[in-house]
């Protein structure tokens, strides 16, 4: 059983690797990110059917409840018609998805930064050792700094394309539109990558999390910003066939002939399938990023360390055992 006890230094830097190794480029981050998963196969197949399971859970579940009521306001809006009642239901059985999801979301997120932190630097932990000694708050406070990102940036955009329409002329404000719609693209895949790092930041450092997270990620990544970006740019990327395939599993079943295209079934079995492969990418893309974690690191002359809190200590534990081995 874990006890309290003074935090050993040997615990806050045992994930450090050897810093007398050359920083390695882009390619090197992802040949090493393909690497960790096989370091400790177990564990990281644990944390993936940790992380599987509840997300396909929650999308039948969505698909049973939700999906029929979807369809049905669509239909009613497509006839011009629609019904409060049906809108107010609708939100009602989609809040608690959208919790279930983001609870879900944060949980798979912490537990693949950790496992792929241990796996990384081939250390041999049980999946119980490793969330035995999770500290959750600093990843859930952090999550919610990051979620408000889009949402401001969004708006921020939005207002900024407004403005534009309002001071220039037609063909000249479709000029700028396109202008500012890629340039906002290109700053959102940075501050993804920065939020991602901040994301590992919160798990790995001790008494890290919310904003300070996000600032010590801008702090690590500095001389490796535009190595962040195109890691972001190439896990995007491996992002849009999963879209496709969640735009078919979404998209109506009839055609406008009212022949049908593709059974419920089906939509169904693609919705399933584009799921595990979103969960799959979502785990490499941290893993990917925890190992740019440990670049950033390296390249800082810090320590790695593992955020389990002041004064906890696992000394008892087979955790601790390996750790001071």
């Amino acid at each position: 059983m874990a006890e309290k006890a003074p935090f050993s230094s040997t615990t806050t830097t045992y994930l450090a690797s050897s810093t007398a190794t050359p920083s390695i480029n882009l390619i090197g981050i992802f040949r090493e990110a393909i690497k960790t998963p096989a370091r400790n196969g177990r564990l990281m197949l644990q944390t993936m059917l940790l992380l599987v399971s509840p997300c396909t859970l929650l999308v039948l579940l969505h698909h049973l409840f939700a999906a029929p009521l979807m369809e049905k306001i669509e239909d009613n809006y497509n006839k011009s018609m629609v019904h409060w009642e049906d809108l107010r239901a609708l939100l009602l059985i989609e809040a608690p998805f959208l919790l279930g999801f983001w609870v879900v979301s944060v949980f798979g997120i912490t537990i693949t930064i950790y496992a792929a932190a241990m796996s990384y630097t081939r250390r041999s932990v049980s999946l119980k050792d490793l969330l035995s000694s999770i500290q959750w708050k600093k990843p859930i406070i952090t999550s919610l700094y990051v979620s408000f990102i889009p949402i401001v940036y969004a708006i921020l955009v939005i207002g900024l394309i407004k403005s534009i329409n309002l001071i220039t002329k037609e063909d000249a404000g479709e000029a700028w539109r396109e202008l500012i719609a890629v340039t906002a693209a290109l700053l959102y895949i940075y501050l993804t990558s920065v939020s991602t790092l901040g994301l590992v930041v919160s798990v790995m450092d001790d008494e890290c999390y919310g904003a300070k997270a996000l600032e010590k990620a801008v702090k690590l990544s500095r001389g490796r910003k535009l190595q962040g970006f195109f890691l972001m740019l190439i896990l995007e990327l491996l992002s849009i066939p999963i879209y496709i395939l969640f735009y078919v599993a979404s998209s109506s079943d009839d055609d406008d002939d009212g022949e049908v295209e593709v059974g419920a079934v089906t939509v169904f079995g693609f919705g399933f399938i584009a799921t595990i492969l979103f969960c799959l990418v979502n785990m490499f893309s941290y893993v990917v990023f925890s190992v740019f974690y440990s670049e950033c690191k390296k390249t800082s002359g810090e320590g790695i360390e593992m955020g389990m809190g002041h004064g906890y200590s696992l000394a008892p534990t087979k955790l601790q055992e390996k750790v001071e081995a």
